[in-house]
């Protein structure tokens, strides 16, 4: 028990130890939270003000997203050309700007919905840099045996930020005007690009070989991901477990609504659960790899997953124990999220050398991220042809996959940081580069 409040009480003295990371912890929280508004506060300001149509409501929303697929790479190549905390700054002003136009432009009735769709898709790319270049910064930070901490930290503010957000963004509309709020929002990222520039990491000069290009810079970062085994394996495992989540979401309300017969309230219930599951797998990850160490944590998280996708498929009726069934299922399903993100960033950003950090980044994204429309296409056709029962049971057997990847993978055998092999890592990288 003492070994336990000791290591919370080193976590929780980390960042104010440390006023640097404690400044990028604050913009990236700021940041987060901010993104949360925008993503409500858009398609409101479409509706309320444009009286813009579903299609274009819809069309909104995929703008938000598109540049995660379309600059996805390309901005990991130039986040490793560029300072990681110009961009920081930088796009964290720009949107602040796109989006202080927004209400400007509502109160002297210039706003339509071609412009609405421009700044959402500006915004939604200046996001793209932000995460890339924000994990290139960490490093610089704080020490390699830190790493752990810190992006606990970060996953930490992200958890709370998914979870409270959308409240916090409810409420906030309940005062004052959508496009008020959204001015709020710009707001927030003028005190995230404050945050950022007040701190000093020690950043290496960015460095490009001189007959290098951007293709050749975007194959070198997924090179180095497809020749390093823990990459390849993190990317594969990643990739899966977004596409059974994506596929999940695509039916999952549809088969609590109709297959379940659940009221809006027991529905809003479960949707709390897997939000309070998300801030839960933070908590105890630090426990969680004191015990297991970090290899068998990330195991642990997907057999999370697998017995979460188990327990949807046994809830029946809409019973008080169907709710609590399929309740403990989707909290088990988002625990595992956090617990798997932060052990594998952690340990990636150990054996990735400073010049391919963006790159290595910015390529797991992609092959990570790739899948999320892909399996809400996958989710939508099995719920059409076999029904949503059929579509749940077979996504939550398919969790069982990631969970069977991540014991025979190299991952299982990690049991503290130190064990990757940094040294031998960045030799490889830099003979390959």
């Amino acid at each position: 028990m003492d070994d336990v409040v000791s290591a919370r009480q080193k976590w929780w003295s980390f960042a104010v130890e440390r006023p640097n990371f404690r400044r990028l912890w604050c913009a990236q929280s700021i940041s987060v939270f901010g993104s949360q508004i925008t993503l409500i506060a858009f398609p409101l300001i479409a509706i309320s003000l444009l009286h813009a149509s579903v299609s274009e409501v819809g069309i909104l929303s995929a703008l938000e997203r598109a540049p995660f697929l379309v600059f996805g790479l390309v901005a990991g190549v130039l986040v490793d050309r560029w300072r990681p905390r110009t961009v920081l700054i930088v796009t964290d002003w720009i949107r602040a700007v796109l989006l202080g136009l927004i209400p400007v432009a509502a109160f002297s009735d210039a706003l339509t919905i071609e412009w609405l769709f421009f700044i959402a898709f500006a915004v939604g790319s200046c996001t793209v840099f932000f995460d890339i270049a924000y994990q290139s910064v960490l490093t610089s930070l704080v020490e390699p045996g830190d790493l752990l901490t810190a992006n606990r930290w970060l996953e930490t503010s992200r958890s709370v930020a998914e979870m409270s957000g959308p409240g916090v963004a409810a409420g906030l509309l309940k005062v004052v005007s959508v496009p008020v709020s959204i001015a709020v929002d710009a707001l927030s990222f003028v005190f995230s690009a404050l945050f950022v520039h007040s701190t000093r990491p020690t950043e290496p000069v960015p460095r490009a070989p001189r007959d290098s290009s951007l293709w050749s810079d975007f194959k070198a970062g997924l090179r180095f991901v497809r020749e390093t085994g823990f990459l390849r394996w993190n990317a594969v495992i990643g990739a899966t477990w977004n596409l059974l989540y994506q596929a999940l979401l695509a039916v999952f309300f549809v088969y609590l609504a109709r297959e379940l017969r659940l009221s809006a309230a027991n529905i809003a219930i479960v949707v709390l659960a897997g939000s309070v599951g998300a801030v839960l797998g933070v908590l105890v990850m630090g426990t969680v790899n004191r015990w297991c160490g970090l290899g068998r944590g990330i195991v642990l998280s997907m057999c999370s997953a697998g017995a979460g996708g188990i327990l949807l498929v046994a809830a029946d009726g809409s019973s008080l124990l169907a709710i609590v069934v399929v309740a403990s299922g989707f909290m088990l399903i988002n625990a595992s999220q956090p617990l798997f993100n932060v052990n594998v960033i952690s340990i990636r950003q150990m054996i990735t050398p400073d010049h391919l950090m963006g790159r290595t980044t910015a390529a797991i994204r992609f092959l990570v991220w790739g899948t999320l429309p892909v399996g809400a296409l996958v989710g939508g056709f099995l719920g059409e042809a076999f029904g949503t029962r059929s579509t749940i049971a077979v996504l939550g057997g398919g969790y069982l996959i990631p969970a069977l990847m991540t014991m025979i993978s190299p991952l299982r055998r990690i049991r503290d940081i130190s064990d990757v092999g940094i040294e031998k890592s960045k030799q490889t990288a830099s003979k390959e580069c």
